[in-house]
């Protein structure tokens, strides 16, 4: 009796996990995070205006910094879109605010600027917006939700992306090296730092401050939670060898879209003349096992280019991109996936890529916008979040990597998680 209530629970549970990832893996599952709900939404971009690699991050009442979103969509037809902004906690669920808390002004409006491809093969339309406006301004810095739909459609989300307004109240001074553990010293690298509380009080730094550090660009691995080691007069230091630790990785690979008409060294073949534009790459080798290697990457980021026109935002085709990674079977306690910006660096059925039983290799294909791309190749095992990285791409304490820590502050008594300091830098 005991061993068959046992075999139901266990039963139960497992359909209970299979019906979480399948929640996950649905389009219309709603997302606190960069997400595309409509297939025929591409190219989702969020940056400050005028520099297409920085960060969302704009400071709180400064009107001469605006961020840039934009996307295409392959519709023949305008669509009315609206956007509004959801105020998130450190940990980017929604706050428990009232939009009339966060914002001065409207809750939601429209995004206006809109243009037609000209001279592509993959019609589309491209829709920006430069934001806060003085009609919709937030008044509170911390986490944000741009959410976008149809007009008058707000349970229709078409989009969903992450944004920060930050308050510099505290200094960060932090470096990342070689970690100093003896046996994490070849493939992990050690974040310390010190954060200067200056002349902002914090009675309980351990409770009402949180610090979120994150390596790139990636959302599952980083760490959060880290309580100062000591603290000196206004300075925390978070010095550890054990609780600041990524692994380093490796470069990240790239391939070069910039002009269809010629082959760039990572890209085997271009066929112009099919339906649809088409790159293949080179196929891809494991480096499970190969040596370090420097050279300059952009840590997983994509810039949307072409070099063959004047206006990318319009005149920039698109292209189906073939990857290639051959192994001689395939893994069976989870998938690979392509991780980077490219694939806005989600674990889903996009970036999954298919064993190929007859060619002996993994192989996936992207519909992309020509520019320069940065990627790699992760294992995420079932039923973890965390990909792993190493199987594919080895880890080497060497490795360049850009990592920002976030400071947020909730002062007793509130619902808001400030956000009082940002730090981007990278490792040496």
């Amino acid at each position: 009796m005991k061993q068959a209530l046992a075999l139901f629970i266990f039963f139960q549970a497992t359909l209970l996990s299979l019906a979480q990832q399948e929640d996950y893996y649905q389009e219309d599952y709603f997302r606190f995070r960069n997400h595309v709900y409509d297939t025929n939404i591409h190219s989702l971009q969020l940056h400050r205006v005028g520099d297409p690699m920085s960060r969302p991050i704009v400071e709180l009442n400064n009107v001469k910094k605006m961020l840039h979103f934009s996307f295409d969509d392959f519709r023949d037809n305008v669509i009315d879109y609206q956007y509004r902004f959801i105020h998130c906690d450190s940990d980017w669920n929604a706050s428990e605010l009232l939009s009339s808390d966060y914002i001065n002004g409207f809750e939601d409006d429209y995004i206006e600027d809109y243009e037609f491809s000209y001279n592509t093969r993959q019609p589309y339309i491209h829709y920006s917006l430069d934001f806060p406006q003085s009609d919709m301004m937030p008044t509170l810095s911390g986490n944000y939700l741009l959410k976008v739909y149809p007009d008058g459609e707000p349970g229709n989300v078409i989009i969903t992306a992450r944004f920060m307004i930050s308050e510099e109240k505290v200094a960060i001074t932090a470096q990342a090296r070689q970690a100093s553990a003896p046996t994490k010293m070849e493939q992990w690298q050690e974040v310390d730092f010190t954060i200067n509380t200056k002349t902002l009080y914090v009675a309980n730094p351990s409770q009402n401050l949180k610090v979120v550090v994150k390596q790139n660009n990636r959302e599952d691995n980083k760490i959060s939670g880290i309580k100062p080691r000591s603290i000196d007069g206004n300075k925390l230091i978070y010095d550890y060898e054990d609780r600041n630790l990524f692994r380093g990785g490796n470069e990240f690979r790239y391939f070069d879209m910039q002009n269809l008409k010629y082959q760039s060294n990572q890209v085997r073949r271009i066929d112009i003349f099919s339906q649809l534009n088409k790159v293949i790459l080179y196929p891809d080798k494991r480096r499970t096992f190969s040596p370090y290697v420097f050279y300059e990457d952009i840590n997983g980021e994509r810039l949307i280019r072409t070099t063959e026109y004047e206006n990318t935002s319009i005149e920039a085709d698109y292209a189906e991109v073939h990857f290639l990674l051959p192994m001689d079977a395939p893994v069976v306690t989870g998938g690979i996936h392509i991780m980077g910006e490219l694939t806005q660096w989600e674990f889903n059925k996009s970036s999954r890529m298919t064993y190929n039983y007859n060619k002996k290799a993994y192989e996936a294909t992207l519909y992309l916008k020509q520019g320069y791309y940065n990627y790699l190749y992760a294992f995420l095992e079932d039923g973890q979040e965390q990909a792993n990285v190493r199987l594919i791409e080895n880890s080497f304490s060497e490795t360049q990597n850009e990592y920002t820590i976030f400071v947020y502050y909730r002062k007793p008594g509130t619902y808001q998680d400030q956000l009082i300091g940002v730090e981007t830098f990278t490792s040496n």
